[in-house]
């Protein structure tokens, strides 16, 4: 198996890998927003091109086994191209509305997990696990949380539905892996899940993003940073995700420990603040870091209750 070193016998430790993994790659993400990119689109085509060129490499190395029914195979197509269209709906709705109030609901998507994996999966939660859920999104909402930079209700409101739809879209996503995952391996699924959100996210690239795109792939420092974030972190928190959901339990509480991504985020992001790095320069004030460890602690409360269920 691609990855085998990971620690494959415990679907809690590769969904909690999986979330500091992509939230290491995250705040290089961030990095490279601030520093090195001339915007978010040429990152996005950066991100395309990595999902187009592991989609080739692994759709040669791991093709699926015969007999796999197209029914798993279409669903696993279908769940990437419906992530891509949920990240890229999302980053759109991100430039109009506060960063704190997207991700907040953005992050709600466990919920819609676990509504989607009884209707279709016919995976039961019980109250307790439910209750783990609620909690740790209360903790990543919390954590989410900035003072308001917008004022305007009317233009929230809006916002809100439409965040919504892409939490309930990366949620039916999730969803529709694990019901792929029932047929075809982890590596698969890895493949054919960047090939399918590759599409739309090409389709959000303008004219320009071409020639801005060449200019940083001139750059070596530039692209070094690039893929190592892009081409190896990333990719290794998606296998870590997709080998979880295959071995593990319930989709439903996978997906809410992959959803901690944000305290790995904060917590980089606060590190890289800090001291002689300053690589970043995020808030972080006694009140503010008082407020991020209440939301980390019920976090990580609520990973407590999701591993002893």
């Amino acid at each position: 198996m691609f990855l085998s070193f990971l620690p494959t016998e415990s679907w809690i430790a590769l969904a909690i890998l999986a979330a500091a993994l992509i939230g290491i790659g995250g705040t290089g993400e961030k990095i490279l927003s601030l520093r090195y990119l001339p915007d978010a689109t040429t990152l996005m085509m950066w991100l395309g091109v990595c999902l187009i060129v592991y989609g080739i490499i692994f759709g040669i190395l791991y093709p699926f086994d015969e007999g796999v029914p197209t029914t798993h195979i279409v669903a696993i197509f279908g769940s990437g191209a419906m992530y891509g269209v949920a990240i890229t709906t999302f980053y759109r709705i991100l430039k109009n509305t506060d960063a704190s109030i997207s991700f907040s609901i953005f992050n709600t998507s466990p919920i819609f997990v676990g509504i989607f994996a009884l209707l279709l999966l016919d995976q039961s939660l019980t109250l307790f696990q439910w209750s783990s859920i609620i909690l740790a999104i209360l903790g990543i909402m919390i954590l989410s949380r900035e003072p308001s930079q917008n004022s305007n209700d009317r233009t929230k409101i809006y916002m809100a539905g439409g965040l919504l739809v892409c939490a309930a879209l990366s949620g039916l996503s999730q969803v529709i892996s694990g019901y792929a995952l029932e047929e075809i391996t982890a590596e698969n699924a890895f493949w054919a899940q960047r090939v399918g959100a590759a599409v739309p996210i090409f389709f959000n690239i303008r004219r320009d993003s071409f020639g801005k795109f060449w200019s940083t792939v001139k750059k070596p420092k530039v692209v070094i940073f690039v893929l190592v974030v892009e081409g190896v972190i990333l990719p290794m928190s998606h296998m870590a995700f997709l080998t979880s959901m295959k071995i593990g339990s319930s989709v439903a509480l996978v997906a809410t420990l992959f959803a901690t991504a944000p305290v790995w985020v904060f917590l980089c992001s606060s590190l890289l603040s800090t001291g002689k790095l300053r690589i970043l320069n995020e808030n972080i004030s006694p009140k503010r870091l008082f407020v991020k460890s209440i939301a980390i602690t019920i976090t990580v409360l609520a990973i407590i209750g999701i591993t002893l269920l």
